[in-house]
C-alpha cells in the first residue's frame, strides 16, 4: 500500500498557515493568481514533508538546521524517481522562503545547499519533456483541469467531453479507447472491456467508469448524436470522427491538448528541434505540456494519492505490465509502509 500521509488539518501549524494562504491565493479564473492543480501539489509535498519530520524526529518546521537539509536532499535523491525530488524540493525551499518572509527564521536551512542541489543530490530533470516543465507543472491533471478542459471542448462537445470523461475516470490508453466497439461497453454495469488485441501489454482487462460518465454516454448514443456523424460509414466502434469513420488516436490526442489551450494551462514544449521521437512516434519537439497520456498520468496520480486502491489493482486497471512501473510510476516510498498491518495482523 502506498505510503498515507496525515491531513493538511493534522499537520504542523506552520504547514497549515502556508497551505492556508496558498488556498486563499488559488483562482482557476483569474490568470494573475495560483492554479488549483498546483495548489494541490504544494499540499501533496508539504504533507510528506510533515511526515519526513516525524521520521526524523524533528519536532518544528523551525528546528531544521542545514546538516538537516542535507539529509533531506540525499532521502528525496534516494527514495523517488524522475521529476518528483527537484519539485518536491523547491517547493518545500519555497515554504521556507515564507517563514523567512514572515519573520519566523533568519536563515532558510535549505539555502545552503538550494544553488548546487542538482549537482549534489542528483535532483534533475531526467527526460526531455521534463526539462521543459516549470516549477508548477507537473505531467498529471487535476481533476479542476479536467473539468476546465470539458467546458472548453469543440463543436463536438457530447463527443469530445466523452473522451476527456472517460480518460480521466478509467486511465485507458488513447489507443485503447480508439479502439472501442459498442459492444465492448457494459452500461449496466458502468463496465468497458479491454480487449487482448487492442492492450498494449496484450492482456484483457475490465475497467469501471462513474455515473457521471453515463450521462455523457446517453446523449452520445440514445440521442443520435453517434449514428448522425457516423451515418456515412459502418463500424461499431464508439468514437466516431469528422467524416464519420473511426475516431484515431491521434485525433483523441488533438482534442484533449486543443481543449487544454482553450482552458489556457497549455503550451508546446520545445526541446531540441533535432531530438527523436518518442514511444508513441511523435516528434519530441512538437510535444505539448498537456496530451492525452497526462489525463491518464493523472488518473493513476489520483487513484494511488486520493484513495484506499492497492498499487497491485491500480496497475492491472492502468494495464501495466508489471505492479513494479506502477510503483516507480506512482508511489512516493516509505520505509514504514506495512507497518500498521504488520503490528495487527503479523502472525504470533
Amino acid at each position: 500500500m502506498p505510503p498515507r500521509y496525515k491531513d493538511v488539518d493534522e499537520c504542523r501549524s506552520e504547514i497549515q498557515q502556508y497551505i492556508g494562504q496558498l488556498e486563499s491565493g488559488t483562482d482557476d479564473t483569474d490568470p494573475e493568481l495560483r492554479k488549483s492543480g498546483s495548489t494541490v501539489r504544494y499540499k501533496q509535498d508539504l504533507r510528506w514533508y510533515d511526515h519526513w519530520l516525524d521520521q526524523n524526529d524533528i519536532e518544528s518546521v523551525l528546528d531544521v538546521t542545514p546538516a538537516a537539509s542535507n539529509q533531506l536532499g540525499q532521502d528525496l535523491s534516494t527514495d523517488f524517481n524522475g521529476t518528483t525530488p527537484r519539485y518536491r524540493w523547491d517547493r518545500i525551499y519555497s515554504f521556507y522562503e515564507w517563514l523567512l518572509s514572515m519573520g519566523l527564521l533568519e536563515d532558510n536551512p535549505l539555502g545552503r545547499w538550494n544553488d548546487k542541489k542538482g549537482e549534489l543530490f542528483g535532483l534533475t530533470k531526467s527526460t526531455e519533456q521534463s526539462k521543459q516543465l516549470g516549477e508548477d507543472e507537473t505531467y498529471a491533471v487535476s481533476e479542476s483541469e479536467v473539468r476546465q478542459m470539458e467546458e472548453h471542448v469543440g463543436r463536438n462537445r457530447v463527443r469530445d467531453q466523452l473522451i476527456i470523461r472517460l480518460l480521466w475516470q478509467t486511465g485507458m490508453r488513447r489507443g485503447e479507447l480508439s479502439q472501442l466497439t459498442l459492444d465492448d461497453m457494459d452500461r449496466d454495469s458502468r463496465e468497458i472491456t479491454i480487449r487482448a488485441v487492442v492492450a498494449k501489454n496484450d492482456q484483457k482487462r475490465v475497467l469501471a467508469y462513474q455515473r457521471t460518465a453515463e450521462g455523457l454516454l446517453s446523449e452520445w448514443l440514445n440521442r443520435g448524436y453517434r449514428d448522425e456523424m457516423a451515418a456515412t460509414a459502418s463500424h461499431n466502434r464508439l468514437l466516431v470522427g469528422e467524416r464519420g469513420g473511426p475516431l484515431s488516436p491521434g485525433r483523441i490526442n488533438d482534442i484533449v491538448i486543443d481543449a487544454a489551450n482553450k482552458a489556457g494551462f497549455n503550451r508546446k514544449l520545445y526541446p531540441d528541434a533535432n531530438a527523436a521521437t518518442d514511444e508513441n512516434g511523435d516528434k519530441i519537439e512538437n510535444r505539448w505540456l498537456i496530451s492525452a497520456h497526462n489525463v491518464r498520468h493523472g488518473y493513476g496520480t489520483y487513484m494511488i494519492h486520493e484513495t484506499d486502491a492497492g498499487l497491485w489493482e491500480v496497475s492491472k486497471q492502468m494495464g501495466h505490465s508489471s505492479v513494479k512501473i506502477t510503483e516507480e510510476t506512482y508511489v512516493d516510498p516509505d520505509p514504514r509502509a506495512g507497518l500498521e498491518h504488520a503490528h495487527q495482523y503479523g502472525p504470533d
